[in-house]
């Protein structure tokens, strides 16, 4: 193995160390809404009983779209593609998991059931 190798190596391997550490921080998360009240918007945890925490101000619309896209879900998918770059599938595997991603994200439309790419 030459230097470049295990430069790539021990960059991969760093990786998906860092993407086990988003998995957890991600996973850790409770699933949560969103509420608007005037100038407010609330995000509560997915049964509506606990408030999480409330954006105002002139960033708040932003911040709440931000967070909509980065919710537990699209925290979970994004650690696996991390760790899937981080060494543990090849390029076919990491462009699926990006297209994954951007749909938890809500960037991406859904697919159709069997016209999966």
């Amino acid at each position: 193995m030459n230097r470049q190798d295990e430069e790539d190596r021990l960059e991969r391997k760093r990786i998906a160390e860092l993407a086990d550490q988003w998995r957890s921080l991600a996973g850790a998360l409770p699933f949560w809404t969103q509420e608007r009240d005037g100038d407010e918007i609330m995000l509560r945890n997915q049964f509506g009983d606990e408030l999480l925490v409330t954006l105002h101000g002139r960033w708040a619309q932003h911040f709440a779209q931000y967070l909509g896209s980065l919710q537990k879900t699209a925290g979970c998918a994004l650690a696996e593609l991390l760790w899937t770059i981080g060494g543990h599938g090849d390029s076919v595997q990491i462009r699926r998991q990006a297209r994954e991603l951007l749909r938890a994200m809500l960037l991406e439309e859904p697919r159709p059931p069997g016209r999966q790419r």
